[in-house]
């Protein structure tokens, strides 16, 4: 197997992990309101998949300023994302609308 095929194979296997550290730090299993950290953990391994993919497939390591400036740019983003859902996002799980009374029957004369 050639070197670069090799390589790419290994970046692969990577980015299948780093998506199974998605699944387990966005806890998949049960829709809770994730904590500040488990969001920064988050942002912080979808920069690391965003860098793996300009790196070896678009191969931007032969270029090391471009692929700074969109790392730069992308932590930039994905941090925004990450405070604003931290600060901003309510959980949905536990606010049940109250069920609508039913209308007053009128009363009958006698």
């Amino acid at each position: 197997m050639p070197p670069e095929t090799r390589r790419l194979i290994l970046t692969w296997g990577l980015l299948m992990g780093l998506t199974l550290a998605l699944g387990v730090s966005g806890d998949v299993a049960r829709p809770t309101r994730l904590g500040a950290l488990w969001l920064a953990v988050i942002g912080v391994v979808t920069v690391t998949k965003a860098r793996f993919v300009l790196a070896r497939y678009l191969r931007l390591e032969t270029a090391p300023a471009f692929l700074s400036g969109f790392t730069g740019s992308l932590a930039a983003t994905v941090a925004v994302i990450v405070v604003s859902f931290a600060l901003l996002h309510q959980p949905l799980i536990g606010k049940v609308a109250a069920p609508p009374r039913p209308a007053a029957a009128p009363s009958a004369m006698k």
